[in-house]
């Protein structure tokens, strides 16, 4: 009654798609007492990286004329103080002299078409693959990135999972994390290893990555390359919500929802926690989740059935383009379940589910049609031609923030 037909890891997509690229582009991905940097370079990488460019700058270039990688640095900090053609200079500069630190930096100018740069991804893959081979781990992350997505290559799992796995070779969270997301994956002679992925997950999460944590709950949830074990999955999947995950509070909601007890009251508590967890989800903009939510409105499964709430969730989750919700908004408005009728909104909610792969959607809206007149159908093909869909949680990019988790 609460459960849809959108998967979870669909629900997931963006979150997790967003958080894998160049995940050593920014600052908070890197450790801040720069011991990933050469001994010289820690005091003025580790004044960087806490926001004083003044003393960064100064101290960067009293060490240029010895030290590519210094240089390589300075260019770093003269494009984040707005110094971009000098910034830019220094870079290039730096990749002259051998530098893989610069390599892999305009490397990031040119793949998210940085000061005024213009993109270009066959300039950043020639950058990165120069860094990578030359043993820079952030590089050999980026790349492997690259062949995930196909971005500037062609995809290829086997790449990506090559370099990956150098780039993870130290243990470092974020390239634990994408290795796991590659392995989950089949692409020709590259098969899923769901086992390796869940351990690597496993890892990341004791690092503090909260979308490793999400991964790993899920996986103890499914018993996906590991034993089933829902209280340690709960545990993790908390870790992750408290960490900034809302998705992790739909896991929660659907965790609740298929557990089998065989009293009424067990039961009932059950469905009503499920409901509290997606109104968590849906409260931070999670469409499943409002979809979830809505659907427990509708039938009044772990809240009071109300068709007023049941109208505005579906709503909230078809703007943000979730078929499901737009196959469910349209029914309840040409029915006038929560109040007067709209058909031309309704029709316009079942072409858009229809658009988007609901089941059975056409056979559903035509006969919806039915019950709408001509005139009322062609505003609602308008109003479904002119829909884009806003989302309530931009995608970031950027990596998250590691966050202290729970202790195995």
């Amino acid at each position: 009654m609460i459960a849809a037909r959108v998967a979870l890891h669909v629900a997931l997509s963006l979150v997790l798609a967003g958080a894998l690229l160049f995940a050593h582009g920014n600052a908070r991905a890197q450790p801040a007492d720069a011991s990933d940097v050469a001994p010289p370079l820690r005091p003025a990488v580790t004044a960087y990286r806490a926001g004083d460019l003044p003393t960064a700058e100064q101290a960067l270039r009293k060490l240029v004329a010895e030290d590519a990688d210094a240089e390589a640095w300075l260019g770093a900090v003269l494009l984040d103080r707005g110094n971009n053609r000098e910034g830019l200079q220094a870079l290039q500069h730096a990749v002259d002299r051998g530098s893989s630190e610069g390599a892999q930096r305009l490397a990031l100018v040119f793949a998210e078409g940085l000061a005024g740069t213009p993109r270009n991804d066959a300039k950043a893959v020639a950058l990165f693959q120069k860094a990578a081979e030359a043993g820079n781990r952030r590089a050999q992350l980026d790349l492997g990135v690259l062949y995930l997505r196909g971005q500037g290559v062609t995809r290829d799992l086997l790449q990506a999972r090559a370099w990956l796995e150098k780039a993870a070779s130290d243990d470092n969270p974020y390239a634990l994390y994408t290795l796991g997301r590659a392995l989950e994956e089949t692409e020709g002679a590259a098969a899923a290893d769901p086992t390796r992925a869940a351990d690597l997950y496993r890892r990341a999460a004791e690092k503090g990555h909260p979308l490793a944590a999400l991964r790993y709950g899920l996986a103890l949830t499914e018993g996906t390359g590991i034993k089933r074990d829902d209280d340690t999955a709960q545990r993790w999947l908390i870790a992750a919500q408290q960490a900034g995950v809302p998705e992790a509070a739909l896991a929660m909601g659907d965790m609740a929802a298929r557990r089998a007890v065989r009293d009424r009251a067990g039961r009932e508590k059950l469905v009503q926690t499920a409901a509290t967890w997606y109104r968590t989800a849906a409260d931070a903009g999670v469409a499943s989740a409002q979809y979830k939510l809505a659907s427990a409105y509708f039938a009044g499964a772990g809240v009071d059935r109300d068709m007023v709430q049941a109208q505005i969730w579906y709503s909230r989750a078809a703007q943000q383009g979730l078929p499901d919700a737009q196959q469910a908004l349209g029914l309840l408005l040409i029915g006038g379940k929560a109040g007067a009728a709209d058909p031309v909104e309704g029709y316009k909610w079942l072409l858009l589910a229809e658009r988007g792969g609901f089941p059975d959607a056409k056979e559903i809206r035509e006969k919806m049609a039915k019950q709408v007149s001509d005139a009322d159908r062609k505003k609602g093909e308008a109003l479904a031609k002119a829909f884009a869909p806003v989302v309530e949680r931009p995608m970031d990019t950027a990596p998250p923030p590691l966050k202290p988790m729970p202790r195995p």
